[in-house]
C-alpha cells in the first residue's frame, strides 16, 4: 500500500499540481496590460470550438476557441482569435472586447477590471501549497512515522529471552 501511495506522490501528483496551477493562472493572470487596453473595439464571433475541460494551457476548465471579426469604430474588420470568454451563444453578436500584449490577444472588456497583480501571487501559493501538500504526504508515508504494530505481551517476552540468550553466548 505503501508502494501505491510512493506512485501517487511522484507520478499522479506532479501533473495534478500543474494543472492546477494552470487553472489558476488562465483565471487570474494574462489578462490585461496597463495603459495597453483599447475601450473602442468591437468583436463579432463567426465560429466556436469547444476545447477540452482539462488541457495544459488552460488547466482544468471547459472553453472555447473562437474566431472573431474585430474592429475599431466601424473601421474595417480583423480576424483574431478568442480564447475562453466567448462561447457560442455569441455568435453573430457585437460584443465589447480589449486586446492586450500590444495588440495581439483578445479579451473581453470586462476583464479590464481584473487585477492581473494578484495572478502571480496566487500561482505562488498554489505552487507551495502543492509541494507542501506533497511533502506531507510523504511524510506520512515514510517509515519512522509509521504507526508501530503492537505485540502480544509473549511475543515481547519471548523477544527479550532470546536478546538474554544471545548476550549470555558471547
Amino acid at each position: 500500500m505503501r508502494f501505491l501511495g510512493f506512485l501517487f506522490v511522484f507520478f499522479v501528483m506532479p501533473p495534478l499540481g500543474y494543472l492546477t496551477a494552470a487553472t489558476v493562472w488562465t483565471h487570474l493572470g494574462d489578462q490585461i496590460d496597463p495603459g495597453r487596453t483599447t475601450s473602442t473595439l468591437v468583436g463579432v464571433a463567426r465560429s466556436c470550438e469547444r476545447q477540452y475541460p482539462v488541457t495544459l494551457t488552460g488547466g482544468f476548465k471547459a472553453w472555447y476557441v473562437c474566431q472573431v471579426d474585430v474592429s475599431e469604430n466601424g473601421g474595417p474588420p480583423r480576424r483574431m482569435e478568442s480564447r475562453g470568454f466567448l462561447t457560442p451563444e455569441h455568435i453573430g453578436k457585437p460584443v465589447p472586447v480589449s486586446t492586450t500584449h500590444n495588440f495581439r490577444n483578445l479579451v473581453s472588456n470586462r476583464d479590464t477590471e481584473r487585477y492581473p497583480t494578484l495572478a502571480p501571487f496566487a500561482l505562488i501559493g498554489t505552487i507551495v501549497g502543492w509541494v507542501v501538500l506533497m511533502g506531507l504526504m510523504l511524510w506520512a508515508l515514510s517509515y519512522k512515522h509509521m504507526p508501530k504494530l503492537s505485540s502480544s505481551r509473549d511475543e515481547i517476552i519471548a523477544h527479550a529471552q532470546r536478546q538474554r540468550d544471545d548476550i549470555g553466548r558471547d
